[in-house]
Parts: structure tokens; C-alpha cells; sequence
């Protein structure tokens, strides 16, 4: 029992809420310095302290390749959204800081990558990388790198106060 308390301490730490409130059929509003179209390639690129939300959820980075489709009446629909240079994520009470970060929106899928931290409640994680599953609402953490195939995940947990008795 004893060796179980720590694995549901990850469980209920890793799954965040991101995964569990988050409305990914939201509008996705970008605020930048600076937009580079190239319609040709279906691609945005912003640049200079890039903010981007949807719903609860927001993201910000140095930069921000969106690729989208068009639609029969040629209006973009955006598939996947490509984070560079200090990215964070916030959402709800969880934030995360990461080098990389990718949502792919028709996936529903989020990545971060590189010097991965996360805190919610007071709680701390440290990776290689994390991906939530929107769908399922999971998640999984990973340390393990090609410079460091051993990584190890690393964090910290509160311990609620005990109540008098």
C-alpha cells in the first residue's frame, strides 16, 4: 500500500487541467508583434512575444508557426500550432515552462519540450518532455533524451496538513 501512495500521487499531479476542462472547439486569438503569411505553404508565423488562447488555456512563446487548411470557401482551418523560445502554458492553476511546444489541434494532443516544468497547487514536476491527451485526459512525463537515454523525472508533492483528531 505504502509503495502505491506515491504512484497515485503522480497520477493525480500528471493528469492536469488542462486535460480535464479544456474546450479545444474554442476560437484560438494570437496576439504578436509581428505575422509572416505565407498562403502558399498554409502557414503563420508569429513573432515577438506571441500570445496565444483558447478557452482556458493559454500559451505563450518567442514564436509561433500555425499551419492550417482551407475550407471549400478557402478560409483556414488550423491543424497545428508550433511553439519556439520560452514557451509557457497556463491553464487553470497548472503552469508549465518548456523550450518547445506543439498542439496539435485535430490530434488534440499538447507537447512540450525541453527543460520541462510544471506546478499546479503547489506541486512540482521536472522532464524531457510531457504530452497531454486531451481526449483521454491523460498524460505521461518523460526525462529520457537521446543525450540522456537514462533521464529520470523528477518531483515534488505538498502533504496536506494534518487535521487535529
Amino acid at each position: 500500500m505504502i509503495r502505491a501512495l506515491p504512484a497515485c500521487l503522480l497520477l493525480l499531479l500528471a493528469t492536469p487541467a488542462l486535460a480535464q476542462r479544456f474546450d479545444s472547439g474554442a476560437p484560438i486569438d494570437v496576439d504578436a508583434g509581428r505575422i509572416d503569411i505565407a498562403d502558399d505553404a498554409n502557414e503563420a508565423i508569429f513573432s515577438g512575444d506571441v500570445v496565444i488562447r483558447q478557452g482556458s488555456m493559454t500559451l505563450n512563446a518567442d514564436r509561433v508557426r500555425i499551419t492550417y487548411l482551407k475550407d471549400a470557401n478557402g478560409n483556414p482551418q488550423v491543424q497545428r500550432l508550433d511553439a519556439l523560445g520560452r514557451v509557457r502554458l497556463a491553464q487553470g492553476a497548472m503552469r508549465a515552462t518548456a523550450n518547445t511546444g506543439i498542439y496539435d489541434v485535430n490530434a488534440r494532443l499538447v507537447k512540450l519540450a525541453g527543460n520541462v516544468k510544471m506546478d499546479r497547487d503547489g506541486n512540482h514536476l521536472e522532464g524531457a518532455r510531457v504530452v497531454w491527451n486531451l481526449n483521454s485526459g491523460t498524460s505521461s512525463f518523460d526525462a529520457r533524451s537521446a543525450a540522456n537515454p537514462g533521464g529520470r523525472v523528477t518531483g515534488r508533492f505538498t502533504v496536506p496538513a494534518k487535521k487535529p483528531s
